[in-house]
C-alpha cells in the first residue's frame, strides 16, 4: 500500500503546480502576442510611409523636370504684358511660373518643344498649369490642370542668384533670395519646401543648367 501511495504522489501534480503553469503559459501567450502586435504595427507603419514617399516622388520628378528644363524665355500674356521666363516666390501671385523646353511631343503635333508652366496651392492641394500656346490670347488659350499632391501644408521656394553679393551666400556661389522676377536672367537653381500633413518636412534643390 505504501509503494502505492509513493508511485502516485511522484506522477501526479497538485493544484498548485496546475495553476503556475497555466500562469506560465498565459504570459508566455501574451509576451508572444504583445510582440506579433508590435510587428504588425511596426510593418503597417513602414507600409504607409513607403505609399506616402510614392505618392510624394512623382511629384517631385515632375516639379524636378520643369526646373531643370527652365530656359530664358519671356512671354506675352492675356493682357499683352511681357511677363519674366522664371518667376515666384513668396511676394508674387504663384510660388513658381517658369518657361521650359524638352516638352515631350510623342504623336508629332504640329507646335513648339517649348511650355509654359505655373505652380500654385489651391487649399491643401498642389496644382500644376501649363499652357501649350506661350503668347496667349486668354488665360484658357491652351491651359491644362493637373492635381499633383494633396495634404499640403505650406510650399515655399527660394531661388540662388549668382550675380548678386551678399554675406549671405550658397557654398557654390550666390545669394538664397525669396522672390525671383529678373526680366532677363534664371536663377542658378531653386529651393523647393513642402510641408506635408502626417510627414513632415521636404527639401529639394534643383540646379538650373547654363545655357
Amino acid at each position: 500500500m505504501s509503494q502505492l501511495k509513493l508511485f502516485n504522489a511522484s506522477h501526479g501534480f497538485t493544484l498548485v503546480e496546475v495553476l503556475l503553469a497555466m500562469v506560465i503559459t498565459s504570459l508566455i501567450a501574451l509576451l508572444a502576442y504583445s510582440g506579433l502586435s508590435t510587428s504588425i504595427n511596426a510593418a503597417e507603419v513602414h507600409e504607409k510611409q513607403a505609399r506616402q514617399i510614392a505618392e510624394i516622388q512623382l511629384p517631385l520628378t515632375v516639379i524636378e523636370r520643369d526646373i531643370r528644363h527652365a530656359v530664358a524665355r519671356s512671354i506675352k500674356d492675356e493682357y499683352g504684358d511681357t511677363q519674366a521666363p522664371l518667376k515666384g516666390g513668396a511676394f508674387n501671385d504663384y510660388p513658381l511660373i517658369l518657361t521650359r523646353s524638352g516638352w515631350d511631343n510623342p504623336r508629332q503635333l504640329p507646335r513648339s518643344d517649348l511650355q509654359r508652366v505655373r505652380y500654385y496651392l489651391q487649399g491643401d492641394e498642389l496644382w500644376r498649369e501649363s499652357w501649350s500656346v506661350l503668347d496667349r490670347l486668354s488665360e484658357a488659350d491652351g491651359q491644362q490642370r493637373t492635381l499633383l499632391l494633396k495634404s499640403v501644408e505650406n510650399l515655399q521656394l527660394a531661388f540662388l542668384d549668382s550675380g548678386s553679393s551678399s554675406s549671405q551666400v550658397s557654398p557654390i556661389g550666390g545669394e538664397w533670395v525669396d522672390e525671383w522676377d529678373n526680366p532677363s536672367t534664371l536663377p542658378r537653381a531653386i529651393e523647393i519646401k513642402l510641408e506635408l500633413e502626417n510627414f513632415g518636412e521636404v527639401r529639394r534643390v534643383y540646379s538650373i543648367p547654363a545655357p
